[in-house]
C-alpha cells in the first residue's frame, strides 16, 4: 500500500466528486437522514433510538423538503458560488428552491462539480434550474450527488 499526502482542498474536491458530505457544510440544522438519501434507520429500525421521534414529525414528512443533489453546470463554465440560490420565477418574483453547499473545479472530470440542497431534489434529476448569485443567473442540471465512479468500481478495485 502506497500512501500519498494530499492537501485539504484536494480532499474536499475528491469528496464532492463522490457526493460525500461534510456535516455543517452540505447540511443545515433542518437536514434529516432521508434528505441525504439515507433511509435505513427510519425505515428498518423498529426499536426506539435517540432522535427517532423527529424523523416522523409533520415537518419531516413535507414533500418539498430540501434534499441533497449534484448540480452539473455546462462544460467550460466556472464553478457555482457556494451559497448561491436555486431560484424559480413566480408572479414576477424569485422564490428560493435551495442553495449550493459545495462547489469545485474537478481536474479529474475536467468540469465543475457541485452539491446542493434543493426542494424535492431527489425527484428532479435531469431538470435544469436557474442559480442566482450577486445578481448573476447561471443554469445547472440537477443530478445524483455522485459525479465520479457512481457504481464504486474504482473504490472497490
Amino acid at each position: 500500500l502506497e500512501a500519498v499526502v494530499i492537501g485539504l482542498e484536494a480532499l474536499m474536491i475528491l469528496r464532492a466528486e463522490k457526493g460525500f458530505i461534510v456535516i455543517g457544510k452540505d447540511t443545515d440544522g433542518t437536514t434529516l437522514p432521508h434528505d441525504l438519501g439515507v433511509d435505513g434507520p427510519r425505515v428498518k429500525r423498529q426499536t426506539e433510538f435517540v432522535g427517532r421521534r423527529s424523523l416522523f414529525t409533520e415537518e419531516a414528512s413535507r414533500d418539498n423538503r430540501m434534499q441533497l443533489v449534484g448540480l452539473a453546470v455546462p462544460q467550460g463554465e466556472a464553478p457555482l458560488a457556494t451559497g448561491a440560490h436555486g431560484i424559480k420565477r413566480i408572479d414576477g418574483g424569485l422564490h428560493s428552491q435551495g442553495f449550493v453547499t459545495s462547489s469545485y473545479q474537478s481536474p479529474t472530470l475536467g468540469r465543475a462539480v457541485a452539491l446542493g440542497l434543493i426542494e424535492r431534489g431527489a425527484a428532479r434529476h435531469g431538470e435544469t434550474i436557474e442559480i442566482q448569485h450577486l445578481g448573476k443567473i447561471s443554469k445547472a442540471t440537477i443530478t445524483a450527488p455522485c459525479a465520479f465512479d457512481p457504481a464504486g468500481d474504482r473504490l472497490h478495485a
